[in-house]
């Protein structure tokens, strides 16, 4: 067949998940309890059957964007819709890569970087960590050369969960804006750490920030992800959107959120309050822990091979990610050897559920 010969090279895996089960589901850097039943049922009171039926419409997107705008304190113009977040990135991608071309990114991190700039005909060049839970800035840019398109980060980063100060990232941008490249900042982790980069797009161009209401928000089965930048920037990307990128629903309940933000903000406050306190626990037990500005963390047996503690979880049927495959892609950390790390997904009394098994 007539195909991308490039296809070949990719691997992708799609493992069913164990549990979907609240306080169980410690895989996927979800919100991990439900929603107050008063809360998801007044949400649930305001859904029709047009909601269904009908194509969605083009004010209830702008309604949805006009919210976005308001709750980071810009316009519609700098907002761009599309299904999560990896759909907002792949549209970045889309208007910035053809053959000849390539991304630059650090590794680890979000692996549909690569794939989405191969999609569209790019090379994508994988900046790996130096042997340390912390990547260089210094070594990303040394990648940037004259056929670079798109640079990307996630901030805070995962899976490692390490973070950048804005001064750090203004030095990305100044240099990235002297040659005329996009600089993308993945902020799916963000309400999880210090501050937001978004002072940059009043200060960049050629700076888009991708956010997304699947983390903190706890709506990652609606599927909505946004873009923010400069209006001229945003306009452009909005030339390859879907026509009808999000369900009517799915622009219901995220506007409900933004209309309810109290609820997330006590949920962010509370995962990173038992974040640490589990991060505190593990290391007392004796645990190596890598810390976090994600809602997930890394822990590993400090005399063993993590098998005993994988075990204790399993038997809890406990949804997570390890070194062993069968929980998913193999899970490692820069410049340490082991690979059977342990990467939970945390909320709310996390660290209560732990102690009782481990």
């Amino acid at each position: 067949m007539k195909i991308n010969s490039w296809i070949n090279n990719i691997n992708r895996v799609f493992i069913p998940r164990l549990t979907k089960e609240i306080n169980k589901r410690f895989d996927m850097a979800e919100r991990t309890i439900d929603f107050p039943l008063s809360h998801y049922n007044k949400f649930l009171k305001s859904i029709k059957q047009e909601d269904i039926i009908a194509y969605p419409s083009y004010a209830e997107y702008d309604e949805l964007k006009d919210k976005i705008a308001k709750y980071n304190g810009l316009n519609r113009d700098n907002v761009f819709l599309s299904t999560g977040s990896g759909a907002c990135i792949k549209a970045v991608l889309e208007v910035t890569m053809n053959p000849g071309y390539n991304i630059v990114s650090p590794n680890p991190s979000y692996p549909m970087y690569g794939i989405y700039g191969k999609i569209f005909g790019g090379e994508h060049i994988s900046v790996p960590y130096p042997d340390s839970q912390v990547y260089s800035l210094d070594n990303l840019m040394d990648k940037v050369n004259d056929k670079t398109r798109l640079v990307i980060i996630s901030n805070p980063n995962s899976p490692i969960g390490d973070y950048k100060s804005i001064d750090e990232l203004r030095r990305v941008c100044e240099f990235l804006k002297q040659r005329d490249i996009i600089f993308l900042i993945d902020e799916a982790y963000v309400d999880f750490c210090p501050e937001s980069m978004l002072p940059l797009i009043y200060e960049y161009d050629n700076v888009v920030i991708s956010r997304t209401f699947s983390k903190a928000f706890g709506a990652a089965g609606i599927r909505v992800g946004y873009l923010l930048g400069d209006p001229k920037t945003i306009k452009i990307i909005t030339k390859v959107q879907l026509t009808y990128p999000l369900s009517t629903l799915s622009v219901k309940f995220a506007c409900f959120l933004l209309d309810h933000i109290n609820e997330v903000q006590d949920y962010v406050k509370d995962t990173i309050r038992d974040r640490d306190l589990l991060c505190n626990m593990l290391e007392d037990k004796g645990y190596d822990v890598i810390r976090s500005h994600t809602n997930s963390i890394h822990f590993h047996e400090g005399q063993g091979d993590n098998s005993e503690t994988i075990a204790k979880l399993k038997n809890q049927g406990l949804a997570f990610k390890s070194g062993d495959m069968s929980t998913g892609t193999p899970v490692k950390i820069p410049g340490d050897e082991r690979g059977t790390w342990i990467r939970l997904s945390v909320g709310p009394k996390i660290n209560e559920i732990i102690e009782k098994i481990i």
